[in-house]
């Protein structure tokens, strides 16, 4: 149960003994996280984030938030480690449940997947400013025929300044890139 305190004198009071109580508001958190205050609310109901009540007012526990900021990171250390490995060994498609399955998801779980997503990007971003590729991109869909990553992979190229007009060719080509940089 979320802890409560009847007035703001309480909770400085219990604040002075316990320095983990510390709050930020809620539509601060939801700025941070880039979500609107009811997907934070959400979160709190979820259990993804701690909530502390005063009065009638209700703030995200400041531990609980950096907790989960931790966790992601650790999500996104432990898929990029997962990722340079496969590539180093010159993989060059990964699909997504073996990808997903090293951090506890499924595809089969639309959260984890818009979560993988995420994920996916900051990967991306990571390799993009330590070796100039795009590592996720030898993660891709299962198909028929060709594969290719998921289109967050395409917008997130395309936000960084790629350009291209035709998508295998694009995926060829950074793919080679990517092994050429991890098994360097």
């Amino acid at each position: 149960m979320a802890p409560q305190f009847a007035s703001l004198d309480d909770y400085i009071r219990a604040f002075s003994k316990d320095r983990e109580l510390a709050i930020v508001p809620i539509p601060l958190v939801a700025e941070h996280l880039e979500r609107s205050a009811p997907a934070v609310t959400a979160m709190i109901s979820s259990g993804r984030l701690n909530e502390i009540k005063i009065g009638k007012n209700r703030f995200v526990a400041l531990k609980s938030l950096v907790d989960l900021e931790e966790a992601y990171e650790n999500q996104v250390d432990v898929v990029m480690r997962y990722l340079a490995k496969q590539a180093k060994n010159g993989v060059s498609v990964v699909f997504y449940e073996p990808v997903m399955a090293q951090v506890g998801m499924k595809t089969s779980v639309p959260a984890d997947r818009s979560k993988i997503g995420e994920i996916l990007g900051a990967v991306s971003e990571r390799s993009y400013e330590e070796h100039g590729v795009l590592l996720s991109v030898i993660v891709h869909r299962k198909a028929l025929g060709a594969t290719t990553p998921g289109p967050g992979f395409f917008a997130l190229a395309e936000g960084m300044g790629y350009d291209w007009e035709d998508d295998i060719a694009f995926v060829t080509k950074e793919t080679k890139k990517v092994i050429k940089a991890y098994r360097g």
